[in-house]
Order: C-alpha cells, then structure tokens, then sequence
C-alpha cells in the first residue's frame, strides 16, 4: 500500500501545482488533469485508452455530484479518484483493489476541504 499511496501523492502534488499555477483550470476541473498525468507516469500513448478514462471519470464525476452538487469542491477526493480510476480502465487493477487502495488513502491522506457539508 505504500507504493499506491506514494503513486497518489505524488500525482496530486502535481495536479495542484498546475491547477495553482495558472487560471486555466478550477479546482472543481481537476479531476479532468488524471488521465492526463497517469498516461504520463505510465508512459502510455494510447489515445483511445486516454478517450475512454476521460469519458469513464467525467461520468462518475458526474454522477457523484447529482447525488450533491457540492462535492464537486471536494476537488482533492475527486482527483484521487478518477488517478485510480484510470489504472481500472487500463485494466491494472479491478474494483475491489480500487476500493482498498481508495479506502488506504483516505486514511492518509487529507482529501476532503474544511466546512464542507453535503446536502
């Protein structure tokens, strides 16, 4: 579990430097940036792989927040996500590992911003 959760950090370290180094992309977008930095760590160049995890996270994402539009702020948890999910579309790890590894790096980590309360 330690390599995931050095896999994760590492990841969103570099998503939140190029989300805080310019006004391109919202917080709440970040999730977006995950297919892009795990073809990168991956060294993968499959643009039809890299299509399907993009359309596969916008999804989920999209179907977390109907269920409450304000966790769409908790931007942290929402990259985190969508990174591991990349690594279950490609195939490397199923659900279940993705449940573990998700639940080892909650634990971890600090995903989830101050005040926020759903509904």
């Amino acid at each position: 579990m330690k390599e995931w959760l050095e896999r994760v950090e590492n990841s969103l370290s570099m998503a939140l430097e190029a989300v805080e180094s310019g006004d391109q992309i919202p917080r709440e977008n970040m999730y977006m940036l995950a297919p892009i930095f795990y073809s990168q760590v991956n060294n993968m160049n499959n643009e039809q792989l890299l299509q399907e995890m993009s359309e596969v996270i916008d999804e989920q994402f999209k179907e977390d927040c109907s269920h409450d539009e304000k966790s769409k702020f908790q931007y942290k948890y929402h990259y985190v996500s969508s990174y591991l999910s990349c690594y279950v579309v490609s195939g490397k790890i199923d659900e279940m590992k993705f449940d573990i590894i998700m639940d080892h790096v909650n634990d971890k980590l600090d995903l989830f911003e101050e005040g926020y309360a759903p509904y």
